[in-house]
């Protein structure tokens, strides 16, 4: 079961990519040791989540990422998987 800490969530709802891309590294580094992060970019119009998504595609400790399921977030929130 994965559980969900301030440690292994980060909420970047309002930025802009390429400002949130450093932010996501750092809490890439935080939560390695839980393995799982959780990536709160809220609906809107996409554009963050699609580059959140294109940079998590390149990023070396990311093993994989998906949605989170409905009751944790949908697709305002990303779960990465960490290696």
């Amino acid at each position: 079961m994965l559980v969900r800490t301030s440690n292994n969530t980060l909420d970047i709802r309002g930025q802009r990519v390429d400002n949130a891309e450093m932010e996501i590294n750092n809490a890439i580094a935080k939560a390695i040791e839980a393995g799982v992060l959780w990536i709160i970019h809220g609906k809107g119009t996409g554009r963050l989540r699609q580059g959140v998504h294109e940079y998590l595609q390149r990023h070396p400790q990311v093993e994989k990422f998906e949605l989170a399921s409905q009751k944790e977030g949908g697709a305002g929130v990303t779960l990465v998987y960490l290696k």
